[in-house]
């Protein structure tokens, strides 16, 4: 029996909470028809909360009803003018929709709102990102800095992008302060690898791309990186690195992804070699 439609439970006989709990179960276990009919119960009994419209637009979102999840957090905007949840919770929906116009207008609304509140700057940062906006990305990936100097995801990104501009210096620093903070950050050690790698310091990039694998040995980017550094290496000093042992950890990186096309295009320079 589906406790939202039982016929022995009116708006009535049991609270908010009861309803909330039992809407999250459903949620947990994806019955997302049952948990809205909670939801929607809690909206009868609060609605002057603003959170209420919030957790019912997330189940429109789980049941892909974009407009109806729009809505209620529209709704939310009304009952709180300045929540900042219900505008970021807007602007994901227009990105989801594709209307990156309206995305941008939405979390630069909420920064205008709460200037020194990082979570609306990432998300404009990650749009800009996402977009090829890299100068605008930068500049807001630099002001959540500002605010936060240990915010890793967005020292993470920002030194991206400053590899993709090859300011290798800049991305070096930026890749070193993000394992300052997150030591077992494997994807940060893999790209602090990758500009000693392209700097041409390829024992240092070797050494870093080693310690990647001590976190993660089947990371397949780092595996594949490591085995181009070597061959970099052996074009250059043939004696100190064995060629069987390149192949052999490529041949690693093609057991979790046959279709890996970088490592099949160093396969045939290595027979070519």
């Amino acid at each position: 029996m589906s406790i939202a439609n039982s016929k022995n439970i009116s708006k009535d006989t049991y609270s908010t909470s009861d309803y909330e709990n039992w809407g999250f179960i459903y949620l947990d276990n994806k019955d997302y028809e049952q948990a809205l009919k909670c939801f929607q119960k809690i909206t009868e009994l609060e609605p002057h909360n603003p959170n209420t419209f919030i957790n019912l637009g997330y189940i429109y979102e789980k049941m892909d009803m974009l407009d109806s999840a729009k809505k209620c957090y529209e709704k939310a905007l009304e009952i709180k003018f300045d929540y900042i949840e219900a505008i970021l919770k807007i602007s994901h929906i227009f990105e989801l929709q594709g209307d990156y116009h309206s995305a941008v207008e939405q979390y630069t609304k909420a920064i205008e709102i709460a200037p020194n509140a990082v979570e609306p700057r990432f998300g404009l940062a990650t749009l800009y990102d996402r977009h090829d906006m890299y100068d605008e990305a930068a500049e807001e990936y630099e002001n959540i800095i500002e605010i936060n100097p240990k915010h890793t995801k967005a020292l993470h990104n920002l030194g991206r992008i400053y590899f993709q501009d090859g300011d290798y210096s800049k991305a070096l620093r930026n890749f070193q302060n993000v394992l300052k903070y997150e030591p077992q950050n494997t994807d940060a050690w893999n790209d602090l690898g990758s500009v000693y790698e392209i700097t041409n310091n390829y024992i240092q990039a070797i050494s870093t791309y080693r310690k990647a694998l001590k976190v993660n040995p089947l990371h397949e980017d780092t595996n594949y990186n490591l085995a181009n550094a070597y061959f970099s290496l052996f074009l250059s000093n043939p004696n100190i690195v064995k060629i069987d042992d390149i192949v052999e950890r490529l041949q690693l990186v093609l057991s979790q992804n046959p279709n890996n096309r970088k490592v099949w295009e160093l396969l045939n320079k290595i027979k070519a070699s």
